[in-house]
């Protein structure tokens, strides 16, 4: 039986639709935006311990296209504060506000989600704190978007599990 964890955000209110598609062997761990908070060091232990305990062997990133993140910084609302929507609006003023000009609502909040979740699997991978565990575990690391206007699930076709390591 493969054990699946979802890192969800905590708005967007996921998990029903995941266990639903991906059965009861679905675990969960919420933070803003589905990004890990890496300067957490309470969050990372916690983290470990589940991916251990619940014999992880699928790990998704999730975000939902429509999230209350996504939205405020595209529309350009104003922002509550979270760390998560300020590296969030990075992300779009770096890459998206001239690439998606013109587009329409729904695919500038489907890009912004594959985006980040795409991104938060890359941080995850190479950042050297889950690297040994992804490694001896035999991990593999997804992501996917939900679109609840769209009605659709979509998982990432990349599947990039790390089979080694280097140092420098």
């Amino acid at each position: 039986m493969n054990n699946k964890l979802f890192i969800v955000c905590p708005f967007s209110c996921v998990e029903n639709k995941l266990k639903k598609k991906y059965g009861s062997n679905a675990f969960f761990i919420s933070s803003p935006g589905a990004i890990i908070p890496y300067n957490d060091q309470l969050f990372i232990e916690v983290l470990k311990g589940e991916l251990v305990r619940n014999n992880i062997n699928e790990i998704y990133f999730v975000n939902d296209a429509s999230s209350r993140i996504i939205n405020s910084v595209i529309l350009n609302k104003d922002l509550f504060g979270l760390d998560a929507e300020y590296w969030v609006e990075s992300i779009y003023k770096k890459v998206f506000t001239k690439s998606l000009k013109g587009r329409s609502i729904q695919y500038k909040q489907f890009r912004l989600a594959e985006l980040i979740a795409q991104n938060q699997k890359n941080e995850f991978l190479a950042n050297g704190v889950f690297t040994d565990l992804i490694i001896d575990e035999k991990i593999l690391v997804k992501t996917l978007v939900i679109s609840s206007s769209m009605q659709f699930i979509k998982e990432s076709k990349i599947a990039a599990p790390i089979t080694s390591t280097y140092e420098l």
